[in-house]
């Protein structure tokens, strides 16, 4: 391989390590072959380096004028082959959104993307999130629920239950509606000032009618947006929308700015200084681009006019950071784990010297069935999650933990000791005494020098492979580390099972479908996790696939049948 990219050419562009089907990384370079021998050289070290060349089958390239044509090549590359080892497709996906439609009677919709006709409102940055004010929204304004609007001459549950104000059946005018929907918009934007006097009129006109339902329901929609106005205590800055990036080591934080105030935040970690940007392409790729980007690191020029372009507008990047979003930034990013007490904590507790890396493991199934085993990874203080590994356990039918977690544990082993994965100090097994056993068995098996615990949920209890116990609950700093790794170990693994019974699902009903072959068959499995996502794409995802838009309804009726 060395030989071979010794050829490569002295230039700007885009390079292509490829894989026995797929490409299984892509990357840009203003000297294509300096930078694949920087990768083979750092193979030699780093392990995800060395699984990116070892994966490879071949190497190509292709040359551009400039580097802003190998940056759009390299995005566009990336999001079509989704490579197992870029971390910008993985942000590409984009958060979830709020789209108020723009028909006669709109309603309020997730939605991700930003190609869609209407208001859109965020991103939010907890899936959760964005439901629960979607759902908050129908509870106070009754935007309809029903996507197209149908003809009813009585209306559905959702009228009964207080979510709606049925326009499909004429029980409310345009006018009314219309308001509710200003007033919606209002919840989202922070922009209450033009509502609220209209909301008060209609509380006086209902109340001389004597019309006390809708005169509580008005009432409700005032107190909300009046507490909209009153504001956080994070408020108050010199922009009224922006995103702002805070970057402390490998580090990023992402802080969302609407209305002059703090919406949301996110912390993310990464390997290398070349991700973040990696990170920002790929975020900004499906996300909405604000008015103003503002970071605490430099930004190319090739990078701001990418997201310029993506923005369709122009776009202001700034360093300027006022003082109090500073303040905030850097209290959130930075490490809120006192490292040097931990340290102390496991030497006098456990006997050891602070591990850099524990693994986590968990096994999940379903009575038996899609059987599967998860392994976390904490490291230097935080859970790493681009070191997730999820597997499918294939020696264990029915209802066996032990042998399933052995199984687990011995794939893993076997792939520390090949050098292909960093070597952890330690393993956490989700479980009691027998789990801790099957550790300490394989362990003794592969010859891994690493200390061994397990955690059992009900008790708390941490069980070293010398036989101590160690109640958790009378040590606090222990318990959050252990107890942060042996839960989201167990969150993984009921993830990984529950993702594949969908699947499983999604299969079943396919093939209970007219008109859907294996070749289609296949292009759903590959794109589509369950019966929820399939039926929730947009028409346009659809028709990229290949896939007729009347399939989803066909779909949408066999489930209704089951």
């Amino acid at each position: 391989m060395e030989e071979f990219v010794k050829k490569a050419p002295e230039k700007c562009g885009v390079y292509i390590f490829k894989g026995k089907r797929k490409p299984v990384y892509i990357g840009k370079a203003k000297n294509i072959k300096k930078r694949l021998l920087q990768h083979i050289k750092l193979a030699e070290k780093d392990p995800k380096e060395f699984m990116i060349v070892n994966s490879a089958r071949s190497i190509e390239w292709i040359i551009t004028r400039n580097e802003y044509e190998s940056l759009v090549l390299e995005i566009d590359l990336i999001q079509t082959h989704k490579p197992r080892f870029n971390v910008l497709h993985k942000y590409g996906s984009g958060y979830p959104m709020l789209l108020v439609t723009s028909d006669k009677y709109p309603t309020v919709k997730v939605v991700r993307g930003t190609q869609h006709e209407g208001f859109l409102y965020g991103p939010f940055l907890q899936t959760k999130k964005a439901h629960k004010v979607k759902k908050l929204i129908h509870k106070l304004f009754k935007l309809r629920t029903c996507d197209p609007l149908p003809k009813r001459d009585e209306p559905c549950m959702d009228y009964h239950l207080g979510l709606c104000s049925a326009p499909c059946c004429g029980y409310i005018s345009q006018r009314e509606y219309s308001l509710n929907l200003e007033s919606a918009k209002a919840l989202l934007s922070g922009e209450v000032s033009e509502v609220l006097p209209h909301l008060y009129g209609k509380l006086e006109e209902f109340s001389r009618e004597m019309m006390f339902e809708k005169c509580a329901v008005i009432r409700d929609q005032i107190t909300a947006l009046e507490n909209i106005s009153k504001g956080q205590g994070v408020s108050g800055f010199t922009f009224k929308e922006g995103d702002f990036f805070f970057k402390l080591g490998l580090r990023l934080g992402l802080f969302l700015i609407r209305g002059g105030k703090l919406l949301s935040k996110e912390i993310y970690d990464f390997d290398k200084e070349e991700e973040v940007e990696e990170f920002l392409l790929g975020y900004y790729y499906s996300n909405y681009v604000p008015p103003l980007v503002v970071t605490n690191f430099k930004l190319n020029d090739e990078v701001k006019r990418w997201i310029s372009s993506r923005a369709k507008r122009e776009v202001e990047f700034s360093t300027s950071i006022p003082a109090e979003l500073e303040e905030i930034a850097r209290e959130n990013v930075k490490e809120n784990l006192n490292l040097k007490s931990l340290e102390e904590e496991f030497k006098t507790k456990l006997g050891i010297p602070l591990p850099a890396i524990i693994e986590g493991f968990d096994i999940s199934h379903f009575y038996g069935e899609d059987t599967v085993g998860s392994c976390v990874v904490w490291e230097k203080g935080k859970m790493n999650k681009r070191r997730y590994r999820r597997y499918k356990v294939k020696s264990v039918k029915g209802i066996d933990d032990y042998q399933a977690l052995e199984e687990v544990l011995r794939r893993r082993g076997k792939k520390l000791k090949e050098g292909r994965e960093p070597m952890p100090e330690a393993w956490l097994i989700d479980g009691g005494i027998g789990q801790l056993n099957v550790a300490k068995r394989v362990k003794k098996i592969l010859g891994l020098k690493i200390n061994l615990f397990s955690l059992a949920k009900e008790e708390e209890i941490l069980f070293t492979e010398h036989g101590d116990e160690i109640r958790l609950k009378d040590n606090p700093m222990l318990y959050r580390v252990f107890g942060e790794i042996r839960d989201e170990a167990h969150r993984f693994a009921l993830t990984f099972n529950r993702k594949l019974r969908e699947k499983k699902a999604l299969e079943d009903t396919l093939s209970r479908v007219k008109g859907v072959g294996e070749v289609r068959k296949q292009i759903i499995y590959r794109n589509f996790d369950s019966l929820y996502d399939f039926i929730n794409a947009r028409e346009e995802e659809l028709k990229k696939l290949g896939i007729p838009v009347g399939l989803k309804q066909k779909v949408e009726k066999e489930i209704y049948k089951t």
